[in-house]
């Protein structure tokens, strides 16, 4: 295997689109096979799932790139501090698959820019590509509240797109009020009984009519009683939509909101806190941390894939990082023959429970 310095020094050199590039070809192998359809909403359906996280934060300026903001620190004086942002679109693919789709980092074009570059913007720049590279792809995007405004509606009606936005009153007042008015007016349906927890759904179609909102607007939510030591809260959620509420759909429309958690758990909690360390500094070098973080994007693919698949690791119940260290030492010890490679080049049909 290569030393370190090594491919650091070529990764300086290698331009992301070409790591990008690679991304995608597995991307579109695993959208042909049929074993993920089930993963589909509403059996059309791909989840692509937007969040932003900071990666790398200094004390003094990194780069022209760096984004900054003024802190204050423990004793209660304020000073700036340096970091460099991500946006990622994650692809659901099933319960426990969700693999990274896109790459949009949250950097300023020079120094002297007047205003900042920020996660807004750049989810913007992530859809405009992604339809590039996905132009006939069945795409409900699914977000927190900041994606919750007319003009990321707007860019989804654009590409042909479904959504699905967290929905808070302080993000869109009008439209939260809109919604009570009809509720208390007995104009939304109610369906009960629905999720793991047998709570109550709501929903009511084209709430911009009455809003006096431009694109369209279909709310939900879902609560349900949850008892807390010796009290019982009322646990609410509610989103925004495009597409058409029903009483049949609602159940697993509620599902799916709730499942925009997967990003963080699945996706950044555990490449943060688990194997990859994304936030460690592999190079100080600007390109370089790009390629770093996108061969970890592709590694994270390749690991979920095989860790979903393969029967062996089921039956053991080997954890991930157990595995990662075993695949290592094969690298390292194992010669690789003719016949390693020819297989390479089979078909291989992937099974999931």
């Amino acid at each position: 295997m290569p030393h370190y310095d090594t491919l650091n020094h070529y990764l300086e050199r290698l331009s992301p689109q070409c790591l990008s590039e690679i991304r995608r070809r597995l991307v579109v192998t695993l959208l042909r096979m049929k074993q993920f359809y089930r993963a589909r909403l509403l059996g059309k359906y791909w989840r692509v799932i937007l969040d932003g996280t900071g990666l790398f934060y200094f004390r003094e300026k990194h780069c022209e790139n760096c984004l900054c903001e003024t802190v204050k620190d423990a004793e209660g004086k304020e000073r700036r501090r340096y970091y460099h942002k991500v946006v990622e679109a994650k692809l659901v693919l099933g319960e426990n698959l969700v693999i990274s789709l896109g790459t949009e980092f949250v950097e300023n074009e020079s120094e002297d820019v007047k205003k900042q570059d920020c996660e807004f913007n750049a989810a913007k720049r992530l859809e405009g590509r992604l339809k590039k590279e996905y132009p006939r792809l069945p795409v409900c995007v699914q977000g927190d509240a900041l994606y919750a405004v007319e003009p990321m509606m707007r860019l989804c009606r654009k590409n042909g797109w479904k959504y699905i936005f967290t929905q808070k009153e302080a993000r869109q007042a009008v439209i939260g009020e809109s919604y009570a008015w009809i509720k208390g007016g007995g104009g939304a349906a109610v369906v009960k009984g629905i999720g793991k927890e047998q709570g109550t759904g709501r929903y009511a179609n084209h709430v911009e009519e009455t809003a006096g909102k431009e694109e369209t607007i279909h709310i939900y939510e879902y609560e349900y009683r949850k008892k807390q030591e010796a009290e019982e809260k009322v646990v609410r959620f509610q989103w925004l939509t495009n597409i058409e509420l029903t009483k049949r759909n609602l159940e697993e429309m509620v599902e799916a909101g709730r499942g925009r958690w997967k990003i963080e758990n699945e996706g950044f909690n555990n490449q943060k806190n688990g194997l990859y360390r994304i936030e460690h500094l592999n190079s100080r070098e600007g390109n370089a941390m790009k390629n770093h973080y996108l061969l970890t994007q592709i590694a994270d693919i390749l690991m979920q894939v095989y860790m979903a698949w393969s029967p062996m690791i089921k039956e053991t119940g080997q954890s991930k990082k157990n595995t990662s260290s075993r695949l290592l030492e094969s690298f390292r010890r194992q010669t690789v023959t003719d016949e390693d490679v020819s297989y390479i080049k089979r078909y291989t049909t992937i099974y999931l429970e």
